[in-house]
């Protein structure tokens, strides 16, 4: 290792948490997230650390704690810190081995009881590959905690390893007792983390928690989101779920896009039994890929199990709308959290201009799309939120009658008409290659569905170019599957969908394509027919 500069002191016990600051309380853990400061960390390993670092290499399911740490020395200014075991971290996109830019945690205690950073024994420095605004990781944790949701908070570092400076990283407060302490009263309940894509039904390991092989509070949870009778379901959850924490949480994940979250990937999630309240609290982990899709529906298809077990309660969901729609009000304020972008991009650029100079090339532009996906997103939201989400009914016979089309030109020149006695949607004639539909939207609850109707031809001839040409029905974002062509008279068309389990809007779509001719559907006999009964 190198040398140690003329400002560091000499090594000791007070030595390891620098001159004047042997004893950090919260007041300085705060300012290190609050205060705008970017602190320098100089990391030193020796080569044996090197090689053993060098020989790990992260596997779809490989265990947290089988992460071998080794033994370093931080310098950040004028302080010196010992025997820290440090740990590379990430998982299928963020993981880099350590002669790249690795991803690391840092634990300072572990070795050397009584050290910490500023007041933390535990720290992650995010590489950040997966965010080039280096923002998105603050930003959302300051959401989330506004929201009543517990989430470690994350601040922004440079980082130099072995002389190699690595430039700018993201700095988060590690999962332990001290964070836990910050948002519980009794910090020694069971901390699981959800690990890649692993849900509460598989065996988890515990971050903290004093009997780890018992994991029957998880199981608790397990049984009462598997409960099949929603009644019975949603009186066991209130016994084991902070339900009303539970909402904010998938709220946000919904309202930040967080696709890789718990909500809509299972993935990215910490879970905490709060001994007090004898509550599960789910947490959030891993943002730094929000807002991908802003127009994203606000009850996406949820693929977390007690998501999915609460979205299927119609009182939970309803709740859940309730609590998104307040949240959008509250704490999704675009002004406020574009300014607060603009203020983290300029504390990171600073740093960019100097280590990162292939990310500071289009670092403005990255910044700005950011902005505007987040005010695209609230758009999407407010409109989202302004149409009534109520599932369709269906009569006894299992039949929705569908109705409120809208005409839509997707390409070329289709002329979109209705006709009266008997009321008939028209598309054509065509005039060139032409694209056009008659379109409506409804919500629908899982399970087998048909949506069918009759419809007629006459002269329509496809494009070349077209290898599925003709009029049908389907269901929008799927792949077209051709239909009539030629002349047609009144014939039986449909399209079957399966829906998944919760709510989701579905707009479906009777379908023009060719580039001559003209097409009827008869109003009257388009239908949604349920197959089999939603799932319970």
């Amino acid at each position: 290792m190198s040398g140690r500069s003329a400002d560091i002191p000499a090594t000791g016990a007070s030595a390891s948490q620098g001159r004047g600051a042997s004893h950090p309380g919260p007041a300085e853990v705060d300012r290190l997230f609050e205060g705008g400061e970017v602190p320098h960390f100089r990391i030193e390993i020796p080569e044996a650390g090197l090689e053993k670092l060098r020989r790990y290499h992260w596997e779809p399911n490989s265990n947290p704690t089988e992460r071998e740490s080794v033994p370093v020395t931080i310098r950040e200014g004028t302080r010196v810190y010992t025997n820290v075991a440090l740990h590379l971290k990430g998982a299928a996109g963020s993981f880099r081995p350590v002669e790249d830019r690795p991803a690391l945690t840092l634990n300072f205690d572990k070795h050397s009881p009584g050290q910490s950073f500023r007041g933390l024994k535990k720290l992650s420095l995010n590489n950040s590959v997966q965010d080039p605004t280096y923002v998105s990781e603050i930003l959302c944790r300051e959401l989330f905690l506004k929201s009543d949701v517990p989430v470690p908070r994350a601040a922004h570092a440079r980082v130099e390893l072995n002389g190699r400076d690595l430039g700018l990283y993201v700095l988060l407060e590690g999962w332990d007792k001290s964070f836990l302490k910050r948002h519980f009263k009794n910090p020694g309940g069971h901390l699981y983390d959800g690990g890649f894509v692993r849900d509460i039904i598989d065996p988890l390991t515990l971050n903290s928690g004093e009997n780890p092989k018992d994991q029957s509070d998880r199981e608790e949870l397990a049984a009462a989101a598997l409960e099949t009778d929603p009644a019975k379901r949603l009186t066991r959850l209130e016994q084991v779920l902070d339900i009303d924490r539970f909402l904010s949480f998938i709220a946000m994940d919904v309202l930040l896009w967080d696709w890789d979250g718990y909500a809509m990937n299972k993935n990215n999630w910490r879970l905490y039994h709060d001994l007090d309240r004898g509550r599960m609290v789910f947490m959030p982990h891993g943002m730094d890929q929000m807002f991908w899709k802003p127009e994203g529906p606000i009850l996406p298809p949820m693929e977390g199990l007690v998501a999915r077990a609460v979205i299927q309660i119609p009182a939970l969901r309803q709740s859940y709308f309730a609590r998104l729609a307040e949240l959008r009000r509250t704490t999704f304020n675009v002004d406020a959290m574009t300014n607060r972008v603009l203020q983290l991009a300029a504390q990171a650029r600073s740093v960019l201009a100097k280590s990162n100079a292939e990310d500071f090339k289009e670092y403005d532009r990255t910044v700005s799309a950011f902005c505007a996906s987040i005010e695209r997103r609230a758009r999407s939201v407010d409109a989202q939120l302004s149409r009534p989400m109520v599932p369709a009914k269906f009569d006894a016979a299992g039949i929705c009658a569908v109705t409120g089309w809208v005409a839509r030109v997707d390409f070329g020149r289709p002329k979109l008409s209705r006709e009266a006695d008997p009321a008939l949607l028209h598309v054509g004639p065509a005039d060139g290659s032409s694209l056009g539909s008659w379109q409506t939207s409804l919500w629908l609850e899982g399970g087998h569905y048909r949506f069918e109707g009759r419809a007629r031809t006459r002269g329509l001839v496809g494009d070349p170019g077209d290898p599925r040409p003709g009029v049908g029905l389907r269901v929008r974002n799927s792949p077209p599957q051709g239909g009539l062509t030629g002349d047609s008279e009144w014939k039986d068309v449909g399209w079957d969908l399966d829906m998944p389990d919760g709510l989701t809007e579905v707009a479906l779509v009777c379908e023009f394509r060719g580039m001559a001719g003209e097409a009827w559907f008869e109003e009257k006999s388009l239908r949604l027919r349920r197959v089999s009964a939603p799932a319970r």
